[in-house]
């Protein structure tokens, strides 16, 4: 009987044990572990390095944009001589009268003492107005004259008088391109003028003629109102 169970029990399979299955899904899960903490720690430690460091100013796009902006040049302003007009420049000169003509309110045709007028370029004495009874020309016209003719037009800056001592005068310089009072402009004026005057212009004009007019006399003598020119200069650019 024993012999017969002996047999028996030899022939039975050998079956493997619970425990080394385990151990081999144990050592295997175990090594997918550290697979995956090295995955995730590489994924880690490389994506703090793209996205932690700050971006350099050399390449941010807001640096790019600002040092390509283009900026102001001083030469792109336009400068004052390319905005002003054509002017005579240097100095003013004296310039050269060809011509003195008595001249009132209708033009050179009812100047007063017109013999006289020349005197007053080349000196040697005085042009006299007529004489009224009021300083308005005892109203009957509205001033007298001198008109002086520069042959050409040219460029006026101040005009130089010399009067008599008596003071009273109002006087203008009107310029024009054509000997009409009404179509000069009047360009300086002095009131209570007397002695030697400088009657400097706003700014140069152009004109061929240039009048000396008197709108008010001084007292010559008692009844008597009249007024005296010496001389009369030009000074600008031909």
């Amino acid at each position: 009987m024993s012999t017969g169970d002996g047999a028996r029990d030899e022939e039975r399979p050998v079956l493997a044990t619970p425990w080394g299955a385990y151990r081999k899904w144990t050592i295997m899960l175990a090594g997918l572990a550290v697979v995956f903490v090295v995955l995730v720690g590489y994924d880690l430690i490389s994506g703090g390095v793209l996205t932690g460091a700050p971006a350099s100013p050399a390449t941010s796009p807001k640096a790019t944009a600002s040092s390509t902006r283009p900026t102001a040049s001083a030469s792109s302003s336009p400068t004052a001589s390319s905005s002003s007009s054509a002017v005579a420049t240097g100095p003013a000169a004296k310039l050269t009268v060809a011509n003195a003509t008595a001249f009132g309110p209708d033009g050179t045709s009812d100047g007063d003492n017109p013999g006289m007028a020349s005197r007053v370029l080349r000196g040697g004495g005085a042009w006299d107005s007529s004489w009224y009874a009021t300083a308005e020309f005892g109203h009957m016209q509205s001033g007298t004259g001198i008109l002086l003719d520069m042959g050409h037009a040219v460029m006026v800056n101040s005009v130089g008088l010399v009067l008599g001592a008596a003071a009273g005068a109002d006087v203008q310089v009107r310029l024009g391109d054509a000997a009409d009072l009404d179509s000069m402009s009047t360009a300086a004026n002095m009131p209570d003028a007397h002695g030697t005057l400088h009657l400097p212009l706003s700014s140069p004009a152009s004109a061929r003629y240039v009048l000396i007019w008197f709108t008010r006399l001084p007292l010559h003598s008692p009844g008597k109102y009249q007024v005296s020119l010496y001389k009369a200069t030009v000074d600008g650019h031909a």
